[in-house]
């Protein structure tokens, strides 16, 4: 192997990665403590869109700063949104703001959560500071 051959695919992930970044279709996160940043309270929402919609409804959702996470799924209820918000009225808020702003918008389902104990691997206080790891085990059976 020559000596600097294994820069090359790192110079080729590094210039993608900023293409995609510069494109908006690549963004970086960093998790906090919700109920310490104001934002104690997690909802899902799961609705159905008309998939011509889907798209411009779900550009409009990733920009609310509420937003977590967007994405588009197969099935009946073709879109997910997760918020964080400041309140339990703040989902019945965001909902009639969602609805109002796209009436082809049908929110057939959602979850609130007041509490998280484990949140992308780590194991939480009750202010959602990390105090421990929960590692995935790839190998083992799903439980039922």
């Amino acid at each position: 192997m020559r000596e600097g051959s294994g820069s090359r695919p790192r110079r080729r992930r590094k210039r993608r990665t900023e293409q995609l970044t510069r494109r908006g279709l690549l963004r970086f996160r960093c998790d906090f403590a919700r109920p310490l940043g104001g934002r104690p309270v997690a909802a899902t929402l799961w609705a159905r869109v008309p998939p011509a919609d889907l798209p411009e409804i779900g550009h409009a959702f990733v920009r609310l700063p509420e937003t977590r996470n967007c994405a588009a799924v197969s099935g009946p209820h073709n879109l997910v949104l997760q918020a964080s918000l400041h309140s339990v009225s703040d989902v019945l808020r965001l909902e009639t703001q969602l609805a109002t702003a796209h009436p082809s918008l049908d929110i057939v389902d959602r979850v609130i959560a007041l509490r998280q104990d484990k949140l992308m691997g780590r194991l939480l206080d009750p202010h959602g500071r990390s105090v421990g790891i929960v590692p995935p085990d790839f190998w083992s059976e799903p439980e039922m």
